[in-house]
């Protein structure tokens, strides 16, 4: 479901804006979520570039936000084959799902989606996805398996000096920022990580 998700909301475009997709941890706790059959549930945070505080006791201020964000929901139902018309406005369902934050590049637009796993989604790619995922930076390390050096070699290095490790591809580990490191092989020629 998350790649899913993901593949559905990253690249996907709403009047002229681009938008992009990350996962949440669950735990938001708004009391003002737009609350949808099957436990779904959506809430805006930021739209035409202005920070959004939702009253759910300012029902005229709801229905015109849902109408301002009309193109942006529909967006959203057709790249994941689901309907999001709210059936009232409360706190998100206490369900086991994923929750996604989906944003325009610029920031113009926020919205957080809270999606059950066990909802039917239909998802579709988006299709400015594959352009986007070749300019996106991930912030990650590279840990490189040194020489081995004695000790009194390794006492005449001083800050600035130089190893020459050889063109050969040699043991590394490929350190993100979340999650669990990634053994594999670095070729420094190629400049190419390759997993084990």
């Amino acid at each position: 479901m998350r790649q899913s998700l993901l593949g559905a909301l990253c690249g996907l475009s709403v009047d002229d804006q681009v938008l992009r997709a990350q996962l949440l941890p669950r735990g938001d706790d708004a009391t003002a979520w737009f609350r949808c059959a099957d436990a779904i549930a959506f809430r805006l945070l930021r739209f035409g570039g202005r920070a959004l505080s939702m009253d759910a006791g300012d029902g005229p201020g709801m229905a015109a936000l849902l109408d301002a964000a009309d193109d942006l929901l529909s967006a959203v139902e057709a790249a994941l084959g689901l309907t999001l018309d709210p059936l009232d406005i409360g706190p998100c369902p206490d369900t086991a799902g994923l929750t996604v934050r989906i944003g325009s590049l610029d920031q113009q637009i926020v919205l957080l989606l809270s999606v059950p796993f066990d909802a039917v989604i239909l998802a579709q790619p988006a299709p400015l996805a594959p352009s986007l995922l070749g300019h996106i930076a991930l912030p990650v390390a590279i840990a490189v398996a040194g020489p081995r050096l004695s000790p009194a070699d390794a006492a005449t290095l001083s800050p600035g000096d130089l190893l020459l490790i050889g063109p050969a591809p040699i043991a590394a580990t490929l350190c993100p920022p979340h999650g669990d490191a990634i053994p594999g092989r670095l070729d420094p020629v190629a400049r190419c990580f390759r997993p084990h």
